[in-house]
């Protein structure tokens, strides 16, 4: 298996097919971090797909002349992601997410901690969740979810589509909500 590094670096080349490994590479690093937070009204599931953003956005903004391992600023990115959905909640009129409190300090955590049947797990519902984004998405939820991946910001991503914000924040919901509703039909 090829290290954090070099997958990274592949990925930056244009091998997109890497980002499926590092994603399940570190998709226990998630749901370890998850675990540590409790939303009322939403179940796990919605922490670990934010996380999954979190882990997305390490791969693409991580420093590769850093001196700090992949695995310890993929942990601040997915914890980020989560508190800064916590901190959003009330302003994206998401009262459950406004609820959110930690259960109890994160401590870095590395996929080697789970067990062979929830990698597997993992490892399935990572595939089960490309197949809905491909599948339960239009095209310019798509181009709104990669957007919004990317960092853009809700008023950037309305200058593309020559929206307003209000627009890009309604289909980001429809999108979670398309998603959380896909993924538990599966």
């Amino acid at each position: 298996m090829k290290d954090d590094m070099q997958l990274i670096k592949q990925y930056r080349e244009g091998d997109e097919s890497v980002v499926e490994e590092l994603m399940e590479k570190h998709k226990g690093l998630v749901n370890s971090i998850a675990r540590g937070f409790f939303l009322k009204g939403l179940d796990n599931d919605d922490i670990v797909q934010e996380g999954m953003i979190g882990l997305f956005k390490a791969v693409v903004t991580y420093n590769l002349n850093g001196e700090i391992a992949f695995s310890t600023y993929a942990h601040e990115c997915i914890r980020n992601r989560i508190l800064d959905c916590i901190r959003n909640g009330t302003r994206l009129k998401n009262k459950a997410l406004s609820d959110s409190v930690p259960i109890s300090s994160v401590e870095e955590t590395d996929s080697g901690s789970l067990t062979p049947e929830e990698i597997a797990i993992n490892a399935e519902e990572l595939e089960t969740l490309k197949l809905i984004i491909v599948t339960a998405l239009t095209d310019e939820e798509r181009k709104i979810l990669n957007m919004y991946y990317d960092g853009k910001s809700y008023g950037e991503i309305a200058e593309v589509l020559g929206k307003n914000a209000k627009y890009v924040d309604n289909n980001l919901q429809k999108i979670r909500r398309k998603i959380r509703a896909s993924f538990n039909k599966k």
